[in-house]
């Protein structure tokens, strides 16, 4: 089986709304209009900004009741982040297998919420939400072998917990293909910005020095192996071979101790946009 089997157009989640939404520019005069004619088409993704607009962080005690009201409230970098997530969303609703549901999607959102708040650790805060939406996109290749081989792709998620091994050797072995290779086609496919490239379709446990160079990539290889470690994605890892893997990613001792403290990973999962997309 090979790339060109995957059919990137039609699937379940919208490449086009994707791309239009990646590549926003929240600089420009135009750019809540388009944010708001976006919105206006993806009945789910209105429906979540609405939501978080009404929470306790955001609508200091009024009730927001339209989109150019949350709009304005929330800004555009968040707002693009909500929309990519309510398209993730949707896409796992369509599935109640256990597994796909917490070693993708979980794993997905957990992702991308710990490495905004990793970013905010390292004060690169500005790169926050490109965190966020890098963690939430980083497996759409799982995503897009599940929309193509739904049994399949079970049995391969199946394999790879009792086996001990990776996605990517797990998907090989059954499929001849991996999310890797899966991924980068899409960013062509979809015309998505270039510098997706980083984060899409690439081994987050083998960066390059230059790759932990990058805050933003250093930052999603960090989410994504606390993720994994604490039995999200991967079978569990024992607390020596979690900071093991911590330090290879670039991070000193202290900051890895911290970043392994229970109640850092509690707190992440108790995040208002957590716990409502759950």
């Amino acid at each position: 089986m090979k790339a060109h089997a995957i059919d990137y157009k039609n699937i379940a989640v919208n490449p086009e709304v994707i791309s239009k939404i990646t590549q926003i520019d929240p600089e420009s005069n135009n750019c809540f209009s388009e944010i708001d004619n976006l919105l206006r088409s993806d009945q789910s993704a209105a429906t979540l900004i609405l939501r978080v607009a009404n929470s306790p962080i955001y609508n200091r005690g009024k009730h927001i009741k339209t989109l150019p009201i949350a709009i304005n409230i929330l800004g555009v970098r968040v707002i693009r982040s909500l929309v990519l997530l309510a398209l993730s969303r949707s896409i796992f609703t369509q599935s109640k297998n256990k597994l796909m549901m917490r070693h993708v999607w979980q794993h997905s959102l957990l992702t991308a919420i710990t490495s905004q708040t990793i970013c905010n650790e390292i004060d690169v805060i500005k790169e926050g939400e490109e965190a966020f939406v890098a963690g939430l996109l980083h497996d759409i290749g799982k995503i897009l072998l599940f929309s193509h081989f739904k049994e399949k792709y079970i049995v391969i998620l199946e394999y790879a917990l009792k086996n001990n091994c990776t996605s990517a050797e797990a998907e090989q072995i059954h499929l001849n293909i991996n999310h890797f290779e899966v991924a980068q086609q899409a960013v062509k496919e979809w015309k998505l910005p270039g510098y997706f490239r980083n984060y899409i379709g690439v081994n987050l446990e083998q960066l390059s020095t230059s790759q932990m160079n990058d805050k933003v990539q250093q930052s999603l290889a960090v989410a994504n192996s606390l993720v994994k470690g604490a039995g999200i994605g991967s079978n569990s890892w024992d607390q020596e071979t979690r900071k093991d893997k911590l330090i290879a990613l670039g991070l000193d001792s202290d900051f890895c101790d911290y970043l392994l403290e229970d109640t850092f990973l509690q707190k992440l999962m108790e995040n208002e946009i957590y716990q409502q997309c759950l």
